[in-house]
């Protein structure tokens, strides 16, 4: 199937608006714009010519896909040319060599039918063989000093993203477990006779009780919690009654596959577009891969877990 519907103008700039979320905090808004414009700008240099010269090779989700790579990269390079206090005017053609690097890299790799996880990875070496020769070429231009190439390159926005990233989404993931285990509690402790219910609280310690207390007071507590929610919870409380026990691969790609039926994969991939490469090397795998058997696992069950509870959470509060 052609390319047929693709708006690289639109799609490049909701890349460009989603990118100024996750530009750093303490970048000026210059700093903040020139970021979007690069991202802009790349994005629709290779939807047109994605457009112009492989129409008939690739098809509209390919290119989304290509596109969506040349503007991570852009973003991600855009923030470590920056961070390493580069000489501003050189810092577009670090990034073009960047950008090309990544389109060539994806072209060869769609071209050949590389397999899917394979795609990212062979990206990442161009660009970052890219970026590396960029800077050497800089030093031999005598712009940048030999002994500040090793700090200059220490630099990885997208290392850094990914483990605040990990980070946040396990502070999120314990938050909401905790919330839906006070939750839990309190509405089978309405259920029980006072005295019963006293006893136990008796034996909480003084924060649980007071998080638990809390959710007594709730007027209907059983419809203002998703029901479907609490119900994997208990489920899952259940499997899991060991707290420190491994989570099962298996079990944790059957309910990927569950927020992919439930949600649409368009929706957790806008949720996870600017995740580590090995998140969405096994996202994608997952989500199109219709054997389970043949899905490769590359990150640990524990980080599977964090990442399925995050992605939970958040399409049920967006729907």
């Amino acid at each position: 199937m052609p390319i047929k519907e693709l708006n690289c103008q639109e799609y490049s700039k909701n890349l460009a608006q989603q990118a100024m979320g996750y530009v750093p905090a303490e970048f000026s808004e210059e700093i903040k714009n020139y970021i979007a414009k690069k991202v802009y700008e790349f994005c629709v240099i290779t939807g047109d010519y994605l457009l112009k010269q492989y129409k008939e090779q690739f098809t509209d989700e390919q290119a989304v896909v290509i596109i969506q790579f040349i503007g991570e990269w852009t973003f991600h390079k855009s923030v470590d040319v920056i961070r390493a206090d580069i000489d501003p005017k050189y810092r577009d053609q670090i990034l073009q060599q960047v950008a090309f690097a990544a389109l060539k890299g994806a072209l060869h790799a769609y071209t050949e039918k590389f397999e899917e996880i394979k795609i990212a990875e062979f990206i990442e070496y161009n660009v970052t063989k890219a970026y590396e020769e960029s800077i050497n070429q800089l030093v031999k231009a005598n712009v940048i000093k030999q002994e500040k190439v090793k700090e200059i390159l220490s630099h990885s926005n997208l290392e850094k993203m990914a483990k605040e990233s990990t980070v946040q989404q396990v502070s999120a993931a314990e938050e909401d477990e905790k919330t839906l285990k006070y939750a839990t509690i309190a509405m089978f402790l309405k259920k029980m006779p006072k005295e019963k219910a006293e006893k136990i609280l008796a034996k909480m310690n003084e924060p649980e009780r007071t998080q638990i207390m809390s959710c007594l007071q709730i007027n209907d507590l059983e419809k203002k919690l998703d029901a479907s929610v609490i119900n994997n919870y208990i489920k899952d409380l259940k499997r899991n009654i060991a707290s420190h026990s491994k989570p099962g691969v298996n079990d944790l790609v059957k309910s990927f596959k569950k927020l992919q039926s439930k949600y649409g994969e368009e929706e957790i991939i806008e949720l996870t577009i600017f995740e580590r490469a090995k998140i969405q090397n096994f996202l994608s795998d997952c989500l199109f891969n219709d054997n389970l058997k043949a899905i490769k696992i590359e990150l640990s069950p524990y980080i599977l877990k964090i990442l399925y509870n995050y992605l939970k959470t958040k399409l049920v509060m967006q729907n």
